[in-house]
C-alpha cells in the first residue's frame, strides 16, 4: 500500500513539475510571439528586442545559481512556490509596461523568479523518482517544454491577439502558473535527502574538492559548455526573430507565422526518442547529426520563401533534431564524463554558461546584425551555430555506458 501511494504521488508531482517547466517556457518566451505589436507599438529597435530576451537568460542563468544553493539549505517548496507566484506576476507587469525600459526591468526580475524553479524542481523529482525511472522522469519534465511553450503557445498567444490586447494575453499566460503554485502548495511535501550512488561506473583518481569549476578539468564538459552555447544561441535567436521574419519579410498572417513556429512542438519526440536512442547506439553517434540536421534545416527555412508547408517541414525537423541535443549534452554527457562528487556541478556549468551566452547575448548579436543587415542575417545565425557545434561533437568522448561495456568487454574475455 505505501508503495502504491510512493507511486501515486511520483507520477503526480513529476506531471505538475512538468507542466510548471513547460510554462515557465511559454511565459518566457510569450513576448517573442507578441514581438510584431510591441516593436510597433514601443518603436524599438531588433537590437532592443533582442535585449528583452536576453536580459532574462542572463537574470535566469545567475538565480539558478543562487536558489539552487539556497535551497540545499532551506529545502525545496520554500523557494519553489513563492518563485512560481513571482514569475506569473512579474509575467502580469509585462503587461502594463509602456516603454522599453520597463519592459526590460519586468522581463530582468521575471528571469530571477523563473531561474529558482528549475534547481528546485532538479532536486525534487531526483528525490522522489524510483531510480529506475528517473531517467525517463528527468526526459518528460523537459518534452513539455516543446509542447507547451512551442506548440500550443505560438498559438494561443497569436490567436489571442485577435480578440484582446498583447497586453491582456501577458496576464493570461502568467495564470497557470498561480494555479500550479497552489496546487503544489497543498499536494506538494518538503523531498527527503537522498544519497544517490553510481552503478557499473568506476571513476579512478584521486578525489578533488567540488567546486564550481572543477569540471571545466574534463574536456566533454568543456565541449558540452560551448555547444550548448551554440545551440541556445540558434534556437533563441530563431525563435526571437523567426514570426517578426515571417510577418515582415514573407508577409505571411500572424496566425499563419505562429502556425509555422508551432511546428516546434516536434522536439517533445527528440527530447524522449533520441536519448533513449543514444542508451543503446552511444550519445556521439546521435547528437552529432543531429546539430547538422538542425542547422540544415533552418538553412532550408531561409530558402523556402512563403511555401507554409516547406516552412513547416523544414521547422518539424528541426525541432525533432535540436530536441535531443540538450538532454544528451547538458545532462547525459556531463554527468557521465565526471567523478560522482562533481556531477551536479557538472550538469550546472555548461546550462549557466549556455544561458548567459547562448540565450543571452547571442539574440542580442542577432538583432544587432538584423538592423545592419535585415532581418535574414538572425536566420542565417541560427543555421550557422548548430552547423559549429556539429563539427565540436567530433572531439567529444563516448560516455553511454552500455557503449564503453562492449569495448571493455574483448579486453577482458
Amino acid at each position: 500500500m505505501v508503495c502504491k501511494e510512493k507511486a501515486y504521488y511520483e507520477w503526480g508531482i513529476v506531471i505538475l513539475l512538468s507542466l510548471l517547466f513547460g510554462t515557465v517556457m511559454l511565459n518566457r518566451l510569450a513576448i517573442v510571439y507578441l514581438f510584431p505589436f510591441i516593436i510597433a507599438e514601443f518603436k524599438i529597435t531588433y537590437t532592443q528586442a533582442g535585449a528583452l530576451t536576453s536580459i532574462l537568460a542572463i537574470t535566469s542563468a545567475f538565480a539558478t545559481w543562487f536558489f539552487g544553493g539556497l535551497s540545499d539549505r532551506v529545502g525545496r517548496k520554500i523557494i519553489l512556490i513563492p518563485a512560481t507566484i513571482f514569475f506569473s506576476i512579474m509575467s502580469w507587469f509585462s503587461g502594463v509596461t509602456y516603454g522599453f525600459l520597463q519592459m526590460l526591468l519586468a522581463r530582468g526580475l521575471m528571469g530571477m523568479g523563473q531561474g529558482a524553479v528549475l534547481p528546485a524542481s532538479v532536486a525534487t523529482i531526483s528525490a522522489e523518482s524510483t531510480p529506475t525511472r528517473r531517467g525517463f522522469n528527468f526526459g518528460l519534465h523537459q518534452a513539455l517544454i516543446p509542447v507547451i511553450a512551442l506548440g500550443i503557445g505560438p498559438i494561443l498567444v497569436t490567436q489571442f491577439t485577435k480578440i484582446m490586447s498583447w497586453r491582456i494575453v501577458f496576464f493570461i499566460v502568467g495564470i497557470p502558473g498561480l494555479i500550479i503554485s497552489i496546487i503544489l502548495y497543498f499536494y506538494m511535501r518538503e523531498p527527503k535527502p537522498t544519497l544517490f550512488r553510481e552503478e557499473g561506473k568506476v571513476l579512478e583518481g584521486p578525489a578533488e574538492r567540488p567546486g564550481f569549476f572543477a569540471p571545466l578539468r574534463y574536456r566533454n564538459i568543456i565541449l558540452s559548455s560551448v555547444i550548448n552555447v551554440l545551440m541556445l544561441g540558434g534556437l533563441f535567436s530563431f525563435s526571437t526573430f523567426s514570426i517578426v521574419y515571417l510577418t515582415k519579410e514573407v508577409h505571411l498572417s500572424i496566425s499563419d507565422a505562429g502556425i509555422v513556429v508551432s511546428f516546434l512542438f516536434t522536439m517533445f519526440f527528440g527530447c524522449i526518442l533520441l536519448p533513449l536512442l543514444s542508451d543503446h547506439v552511444g550519445r556521439k553517434p546521435i547528437i552529432i547529426p543531429s546539430l547538422f540536421a538542425t542547422g540544415l534545416c533552418f538553412f532550408g527555412f531561409i530558402l523556402s520563401g512563403s511555401n507554409f508547408f516547406l516552412l513547416a517541414i523544414w521547422v518539424s525537423i528541426a525541432g525533432f533534431a535540436i530536441g535531443g541535443v540538450g538532454p544528451i549534452a547538458v545532462s547525459a554527457i556531463t554527468t557521465e564524463s565526471v567523478p560522482p562528487h562533481l556531477v551536479a556541478t557538472a550538469s550546472a556549468v555548461p546550462f549557466s554558461i549556455g544561458e548567459i551566452f547562448g540565450s543571452a547575448l547571442m539574440p542580442f548579436l542577432a538583432g544587432y546584425l538584423c538592423d545592419l543587415y535585415g532581418l535574414k542575417m538572425a536566420l542565417f545565425f541560427s543555421a550557422v551555430a548548430p552547423l559549429i557545434a556539429g563539427f565540436m561533437g567530433l572531439f567529444y568522448e563516448e560516455t553511454a555506458p552500455k557503449i564503453l561495456a562492449k569495448k571493455v568487454a574483448p579486453a577482458t574475455s
